[in-house]
């Protein structure tokens, strides 16, 4: 259904002899720069409360010592660049202090050591993708594929996202994904509270609601009050493994 972006060592990383394995240098973004090459690379939580925002780093292509070697990283930028995308999804997720699983750069966008790209058919796709990631149903399978070894949080790794269960927006219709992409057009700058007070959440209850109604069809009695999404949230609030110590 999408490509997955590479490691982030073979972005910034040493070769085992201590040679260029990554052609990039990874910076912070500051002040109004626009990078050639932007990155998102780390966490920050606060940022992180709404569904799009943009990379946080830029990537500096390295200098070779000689013309074999920059053509090596020239190679390799190429590559690299080959797999930014819009859509980039959460793979250290601390369910106690995050909100989003997924998220869409306004920029195409490399991803990094904390958000890994993933690259659909169509910028349409990927954000019917990072809807369906941050509704309660996206999240129950986010948490149930994750290695839970930390409370509070949940990994994944490369191989571990190439099996995460998840809506296949290819196989919606275009209406369906014509109203995906108008959801999230429309509710992606509001702020969804950190997972573990998922049960408070009114944005994320009315994303549920939309996505299950508009999207997907069910029956309005599975979003409505005291119904099976609502019990959902009520008990992915209470799990020990998304609290943590909260």
């Amino acid at each position: 259904m999408g490509k997955i972006g590479p490691h982030h060592r073979d972005i910034n990383g040493e070769s085992s002899t201590g040679g260029i394995r990554g052609p990039f240098e990874i910076r912070d973004v500051k002040g109004n720069e626009v990078p050639t090459y932007p990155v998102l690379w780390a966490h920050d939580a606060k940022r992180e409360q709404v569904m799009c925002f943009d990379g946080d780093s830029e990537g500096l292509p390295l200098k070779g010592a000689t013309i074999e070697e920059q053509e090596s990283i020239d190679k390799k930028i190429a590559n690299i660049w080959a797999t930014a995308s819009n859509c980039h999804c959460n793979l250290d997720f601390r369910f106690n202090s995050q909100s989003t699983a997924m998220q869409f750069t306004p920029r195409r966008t490399i991803g990094g050591r904390a958000w890994r790209a993933i690259q659909a058919s169509s910028d349409q796709e990927e954000k019917a993708l990072v809807v369906w990631a941050n509704t309660s149903l996206g999240l129950l399978l986010r948490w149930w594929h994750s290695n839970k070894q930390q409370s509070g949080r949940g990994n994944l790794s490369k191989s571990t996202l190439q099996t995460l269960p998840v809506l296949n927006v290819t196989a919606l219709s275009p209406a369906q994904l014509s109203c995906a992409v108008k959801m999230f057009d429309s509710m992606c700058l509001r702020e969804l509270l950190p997972i573990h007070e998922i049960d408070k959440d009114a944005v994320r209850r009315e994303l549920d609601q939309r996505f299950a109604n508009e999207v997907l069809g069910f029956p309005e009695c599975v979003s409505a009050p005291g119904g099976p999404l609502e019990l959902l949230r009520m008990k992915l609030a209470q799990e020990p493994s998304i609290r943590g110590n909260k």
